[in-house]
């Protein structure tokens, strides 16, 4: 066959040699395409060849890439009534066969001696096809003008092993010195090495600074602290820039894990700075209120709010990092030390997650949540034993569940994002004051209305879920949820989602979907109808 041919005479048309055999090859090709042939550049040449060769080696077994040609050109016309067909396949041999699902390129990878599991050289063949027909008074002419591509290179193969473990710690003993769990976090050193790092909320400083230092002190140990400030407005590059110059100063090894003890905005900072300082060392995340322990510190992201200069607005969490902590240190002890409003401001992202995921756990909430908010989640004579731990066990439980399989974020459509579209810009409105959890539950109680708008549910589930809320001293309502801050929030959720809004949206209780086709007119009309409560 023609392809036969062309494999056959790779090397000897360039060189001008040629045996008998390879004079019949020839014989079988119009000089056209042997004159195309030859022009090839040899590792063109190479590539073609390659895929004539594996697909007739491998005719009988697993399927290879097959190059059906009777031309070939590199930017000019040659005649064709051939059409080129592709199959994809592993072979054996260890070469393994691919198609680019984007260019739809044939690649051929094989592996190298040193390396075979994670370092392949491969050639790249793309095979385009363009047809003209023109007519004229005696004849139509059909032209089909192939143009073949290749490209050669290597791909690294390495799957980043990630694992951490989140501890649940027995309630009020991380700070014991009978505990060794907190130093034991700090990583295995050499004996006789008697320092750690520890980046502190300034508000954890002021109540649990002296017993921090104490921990240590007592096992002879100096504790270097870096004091950032927590709140949403201190979460700028400024906060990295700080805590990354204090790892300078205190020349922190490559493998020595420091500790990030605070709430949700300090962990951020301390991710960000440990992703960045040697390109990657290991952090401790030790979170120190409600909202941290369910969310910040279970998943991998990292991140901080940037103020863009060209366009002088200031971006929610827009730069940052998936890195992973190498562990977590849960001890709720810490939520008693904090504010009505900052536990209030906890349950923003627990109701959340019992109304995407699980209708038990907003049943305990409806039950429990007020009493827990008023006795700042400690025992109380109103709710039973052990159902403050079960509402901290089961929102993490769902957060890890729903974050474990799609860590990088691969999938855009996560039901976690409830209450994360309309909030971003809430929070980022100047004078606001609205929390974060606060801006969560505001979205959330937005997104039923907008269920219930689309039939999803009942006016019923509606006025169940803004009763919880507001039992749980929630805001429900914004001055600052306009028209058009809700519309600029759907354009910004296709920016970030990839092109679509990609918008959870409750079908019941404990069940959601995601959709993509809200309109200006939708959010309006769930804008009025949110003025029908009492907020």
């Amino acid at each position: 066959s023609s392809e036969v041919a062309l494999a056959s005479i790779r090397d000897q048309v360039s060189s001008g040699v040629k045996s008998n055999e390879e004079d019949k090859s020839l014989a079988c090709l119009p000089k056209s395409v042997i004159d195309a042939w030859s022009s090839l550049p040899s590792e063109v040449r190479a590539a073609l060849v390659s895929s004539e060769v594996s697909g007739s080696l491998h005719g009988s077994g697993t399927a290879a890439p097959t190059l059906t040609t009777s031309s070939v050109s590199f930017g000019s016309s040659a005649s064709s009534n051939s059409t080129a067909s592709s199959e994809v396949g592993v072979v054996s041999n260890d070469t393994i066969y691919e198609k680019d699902p984007h260019s739809g390129s044939d690649i051929v990878l094989r592996p190298l001696e040193r390396a075979p599991h994670n370092v392949f050289e491969f050639i790249k063949t793309k095979e385009t096809k363009k047809t003209q027909v023109v007519k004229n008074a005696s004849s139509t002419v059909t032209t089909t003008t192939k143009v073949v591509t290749s490209g050669r290179g290597w791909r690294n193969v390495f799957t980043l092993p990630i694992s951490y473990d989140v501890n649940m710690v027995p309630h009020g003993t991380l700070l014991n010195v009978s505990n060794p769990q907190l130093l034991e976090a700090t990583g295995v050193h050499p004996e006789g090495y008697d320092r750690r790092f520890a980046v502190l909320d300034a508000e954890v400083d002021k109540i649990y600074g002296e017993q921090i230092r104490n921990y240590f002190a007592s096992r002879n140990i100096d504790l270097t602290t870096c004091i950032l400030n927590g709140g949403e407005a201190d979460k700028r590059p400024e906060a990295v820039d700080k805590l990354l110059d204090d790892l300078c100063a205190y020349k922190l090894r490559r493998r020595e894990p420091f500790l990030a003890i605070g709430g949700g905005c300090l962990l951020d900072i301390a991710g960000m700075g440990a992703c960045l300082y040697r390109r990657g060392v290991p952090f401790v995340r030790v979170p120190t209120t409600l909202l941290s322990i369910v969310d910040a510190s279970v998943g991998v992201k990292n991140g901080v709010d940037y103020c863009c200069a060209v366009t002088d607005e200031t971006y929610k969490n827009r730069i940052g990092s998936f890195y992973a902590p190498s562990s977590c240190l849960l001890d709720p002890a810490f939520i008693a030390t904090q504010d009505a409003r900052n536990v209030s401001n906890g349950f923003g992202e627990i109701l959340k997650l019992a109304l995407v995921r699980s209708s038990d756990l907003f049943e305990l909430l409806e039950a429990h949540g007020a009493a827990l908010v008023k006795s700042r989640f400690a025992s109380n004579t109103t709710t039973p034993e052990g159902v403050s731990d079960r509402i901290i066990d089961v929102s993490i439980q769902i957060m890890l569940e729903e974050l474990g399989p799609n860590l990088w974020e691969h999938t855009l459509d996560r039901c976690v994002d409830y209450g994360h579209t309309f909030s971003k810009l809430l929070e980022m409105v100047p004078g606001s004051d609205i929390m974060h959890g606060e801006a969560v539950n505001i979205d959330g109680f937005f997104c039923c209305v907008l269920s219930y708008l689309r039939g999803y549910i009942t006016m019923d589930t509606v006025n169940q879920v803004f009763s919880c809320m507001q039992s749980l001293s929630l805001p429900t309502n914004s001055e600052y949820l306009t028209s058009n801050l809700a519309w600029q929030s759907c354009k910004d959720a296709i920016e970030h989602r990839h092109g679509e809004q990609r918008i959870p949206l409750i079908t019941e209780i404990g069940e959601s979907i995601c959709v993509s086709d809200i309109t200006q007119e939708e959010l309006d009309r769930a804008l009025e109808i949110m003025k029908q409560f009492s907020h």
